[in-house]
């Protein structure tokens, strides 16, 4: 019976491993409406599972293995609505809350549209903007994770650059893709433009730009969030670099390209975590150490090569860890 006693000490084993890479559960008190605001990386976008909810449709079904699936289940969430879409800046959350914003350009291509993506669908518009509010209404948890797309737009914005007046919303008003998805070769082709001073002071601009509509936009969300709902335990999730780690090599030194990133990264979670006015309003979770699939070789490719700065499962359950830690 030898094998016996040896297939059970692998099956303990295995399970003991399986817990591990489940987050600490344990929260202070209990939550039964769980409302989820962010882009891509709270929608749990390429996870296993992951379903395009669609631009008309407010509240999806929650991914398995993203890390509000983990937050539903460690704070007992009788009902969570999954109201994170791809792509979403401040801009397009802000337009949802708040009726006296009209939002810029870019806005077609992340809400519904008509007219061949010329103009936003107000319709569509209207019963989201009803949904969403209903919704915020009704928790008594909120997590609020956006910024990424704004923090990165520049950089996506510098690939398109033609015109010396060139503005990070006409730039991206012409890109399919969210600025998180591109990041890795925005940042690859602005480390060629290095020696480039008038490039390099053209993105700094840009970044500029975007950091100062992002100040007014986040104010906006939280202030209309409260608006709506005065109760609910609000938690704002900080930017991370998703693409720290990448690096490549020229003459014989290794570069940390991946790293340009940080000052941006700490300037938008500065102004969450203490430049805010309404900085009383929640509780901001710094996100650190979140693995991402840059440098891990994601779907078989090298791992020098940067690829999707999105978050890997690890990475989510990482990001569940660390909000669950002031539940």
């Amino acid at each position: 019976m030898d094998w016996k006693k040896r297939l059970a000490a692998v099956l303990l084993t295995a399970l003991m491993a399986a817990l591990c890479c489940v987050p600490t559960l344990a929260v202070s008190r209990r939550y039964s409406t769980y409302v989820v605001l962010g882009d891509s990386i709270a929608a749990g976008y390429l996870l296993p599972g992951y379903k395009y909810g669609g631009k008309e449709i407010a509240a999806w079904t929650v991914t398995k293995g993203s890390y509000p699936s983990y937050i539903a289940k460690g704070v007992g969430a009788s009902k969570t609505y999954q109201m994170a879409h791809g792509g979403y800046r401040t801009e397009e959350l802000r337009l949802l809350l708040d009726d006296s914003y009209q939002g810029d350009i870019i806005g077609t291509r992340r809400l519904p549209a008509k007219n061949g993506g010329r103009e936003l669908d107000e319709k569509a518009i209207a019963r989201l903007k009803r949904d969403f509010r209903a919704n915020i209404a009704k928790a008594d948890l909120i997590t609020l994770n956006v910024g990424s797309n704004d923090c990165t737009q520049a950089f996506a914005a510098l690939r398109d650059m033609t015109e010396e007046n060139v503005s990070t919303a006409l730039s991206l008003a012409f890109s399919d893709r969210d600025p998180i998805s591109t990041l890795g070769e925005s940042l690859a082709f602005a480390l060629k433009l290095t020696g480039d001073s008038v490039t390099m002071a053209r993105l700094a601009e840009l970044e500029l730009e975007s950091y100062l509509v992002f100040q007014q936009n986040f104010d906006a969300i939280v202030r209309q969030i409260r608006a709506l709902n005065s109760h609910a335990k609000l938690v704002v999730l900080g930017v991370y670099n998703p693409v720290e780690v990448a690096s490549v090599d020229l003459l014989l030194t290794n570069v940390q390209y991946g790293q340009l990133l940080n000052p941006v990264v700490d300037i938008f979670n500065t102004y969450m975590q203490s430049g805010s006015s309404y900085r009383d309003q929640y509780t901001f979770v710094p996100m650190r150490n979140i693995e991402t699939y840059v440098g891990i070789g994601q779907l078989g490719m090298d791992p020098d090569i940067l690829m999707d700065a999105h978050p890997t499962p690890t990475g989510h359950r990482q990001m569940a860890e660390q909000v669950l830690a002031v539940l």
